[in-house]
């Protein structure tokens, strides 16, 4: 398990030709924040800004130094993935509230954990409310958020059900 935020600043190199691509800045994940759908790897533009990303289908390696790219000219406008109006950048979710559905605050949201593949299995907690096994692990599993909220509205979870998730 990695935080969104260790990957950030590793190259991006095309298995094709050896260029470097850019560097990761951030992650778009899915509405749903599952997964990651496409990797952030700048911006071009002084007074209309763009994202620059590589779509996660072209990603073939999660390496621990680079992440290797698959294919030639995949840096494209983030405009041009499918389904990019839908994305989230994991960095917009950090500080968002974890609440439960009775609206006992439970957390604030430090970073999102991601497996080797960088699906999504969970949340790190920056902020801890309450006690017990969500204080000790200082994290909760993606599989116990109900609600995954929105800017200015929480994330939801059943307390019990995210007592008990295991990441």
């Amino acid at each position: 398990m990695i935080q969104a935020g260790e990957h950030q600043n590793k190259p991006l190199i095309s298995i094709t030709n050896g260029e470097m691509l850019g560097e990761v800045k951030d992650l778009y994940l899915d509405r749903e924040l599952t997964q990651m759908k496409a990797v952030l790897a700048g911006t071009e533009g002084f007074i209309s800004r763009h994202a620059l990303v590589i779509a996660r289908p072209h990603v073939q390696v999660y390496g621990l130094d680079v992440w290797l790219i698959a294919g030639e000219h995949t840096v494209v406008p983030l405009e041009n993935v499918a389904d990019s109006d839908s994305f989230v950048l994991a960095g917009n979710l950090r500080g968002r509230e974890i609440q439960t559905e009775g609206g006992t605050k439970i957390g604030v949201i430090g970073d999102v954990l991601l497996d080797d593949e960088a699906r999504v299995l969970g949340f790190a907690l920056q902020k801890v409310h309450i006690q017990g096994p969500l204080a000790e692990r200082r994290a909760i599993a993606r599989s116990a958020i109900t609600d995954t909220g929105s800017k200015g509205k929480p994330m939801l979870t059943v307390l019990e059900q995210a007592e008990a998730a295991l990441l």
